[in-house]
């Protein structure tokens, strides 16, 4: 059946050579499509490396010297540190809270960061870095590669000691070699090198940004009580974690319980936040989810273009040779037997198709002409790409032939013959 197909599509080349042409072309540009798609849901559902599910987060502010509640620095016998740690540790002794954090550009959408390139030997690498007490990786449930918290806890705690994202000790490293034990460097500031405690899993910024390198340094409580400065509250990020039975209405009962506990030398409760508002607000400011809609919506629209086109391509082509199907049955051919090579013909110029466009798609996103800045392009992103590719043109093909075809073979053979 196939050998008689194949004469029957070069008999028939000069119009299978346009058909062909068609297929092609359509074929490169909806794997373009479908790659553009494939990106945007991958990164999208790829783990963050944190977990926002029941946290907050605390805004604080101090009174300034004009305000009748200060008090004045010569009157004052705690710094702003001080303050702000017996803030954290009424906050812990809050029923429901199951873990408190301080830290400085560092919590997930601060829409704040800071860089700095890291050295193991002579390989360098930029991470972002991200200054934390160790129970932040509580608040936020990040975890070790092999799923756990607690080490990574205890890895911070200890002194002049780091934690990075597997993906930083990947590029330091290479594939399969561990950093835990060994010293970095800063070379952009000094040379000392700081021990690697812990590794974390793979982090992300946000769900539209993919895998970056991190490194997290520790706060220390010697570190805050020294601070005497309205601006280190003030920028102070304090993120909480709520017990799932505890966190029904928390803002507002937390306000009424806690606005006057948190009254702490000229230190006040400014805000309280969820990070599904903040979560939502960073989107807003970026457009991220605009873009992703405005995305989907021309995707859309050029997928029914498309579904139409070639429905309707082999809609008309099935049609019009209905003579030749009331031919064929008269000679004894089955209906089913002739549905059959007639999908088979179509799925032959769309394999002699798919080829070619595979390869000048591979060619497009080796060249990076298609998006690498939210996902690398490797082969299995474009294997991925093309095989649905082809699986949605096959279900096109199928559909654009076996309808009409199964209303052409309704006609008695005899008349189709009497109408030609």
């Amino acid at each position: 059946m196939i050998k008689h197909i194949l004469k029957q599509i070069w008999a028939q080349r000069s119009a299978n050579v346009w058909l062909w042409v068609e297929l092609f072309l359509v074929s490169v540009f909806l794997w373009f499509i479908v790659d553009s798609l494939y990106v945007t849901a991958g990164v999208y559902f790829t783990p963050t490396g944190f977990n926002i599910e029941h946290t907050y987060k605390l805004a604080l502010d101090e009174f300034s010297s004009e305000s009748d509640e200060y008090i004045p620095a010569d009157q004052k016998k705690t710094t702003s540190g001080e303050d702000l740690l017996m803030i954290i540790n009424r906050i812990r002794a809050y029923p429901g809270i199951e873990a408190v954090s301080l830290s400085g550009y560092a919590y997930p959408y601060c829409g704040s960061n800071s860089y700095n390139n890291y050295q193991y030997d002579t390989t360098q690498v930029n991470m972002q870095r991200r200054k934390v007490t160790p129970e932040f990786f509580r608040v936020f449930r990040i975890i070790t590669p092999d799923g756990k918290t607690e080490p990574l806890v205890s890895a911070l705690s200890q002194e002049r000691s780091i934690v990075i994202s597997k993906d930083g000790e990947r590029e330091l490293m290479g594939e399969g070699r561990s950093i835990l034990g060994s010293e970095i460097t800063q070379p952009d500031i000094d040379s000392v090198g700081i021990k690697v405690t812990g590794v974390t899993s793979s982090m992300r910024y946000s769900e539209f940004r993919k895998k970056y390198p991190c490194v997290f340094f520790g706060i220390k409580e010697r570190e805050i009580v020294k601070e005497n400065d309205a601006d280190f509250v003030i920028r102070a990020e304090i993120c909480l974690r709520v017990s799932p039975e505890a966190d029904h209405d928390f803002i507002t009962h937390f306000r009424k319980d806690m606005t006057h506990q948190l009254r702490v030398g000229n230190v006040f409760l400014l805000d309280v936040q969820s990070f599904a508002d903040i979560r939502d607000a960073y989107f807003i400011s970026t457009g991220d989810f605009n873009e992703l809609k405005t995305r989907l919506a021309i995707v859309a629209f050029l997928l029914v273009n498309i579904f139409l086109g070639i429905i309707g391509t082999f809609w008309f082509r099935t049609a019009y040779r209905r003579s030749e199907m009331g031919l064929r049955i008269a000679l004894g051919s089955t209906r089913t037997s002739l549905r059959g090579m007639l999908i088979a013909e179509g799925l032959i110029l769309l394999t002699f198709a798919i080829v070619p466009a595979a390869v000048v798609s591979f060619n497009i996103g080796h060249a990076e002409l298609v998006d690498v800045n939210r996902m690398d392009f490797t082969f299995m992103r474009f294997f991925v790409g093309i095989v649905i590719t082809y699986l949605l043109m096959i279900g096109m093909i199928i559909l654009g032939i076996w309808y009409p075809a199964r209303q052409a073979m309704k006609v008695q053979p005899a008349e189709v013959l009497h109408e030609e």
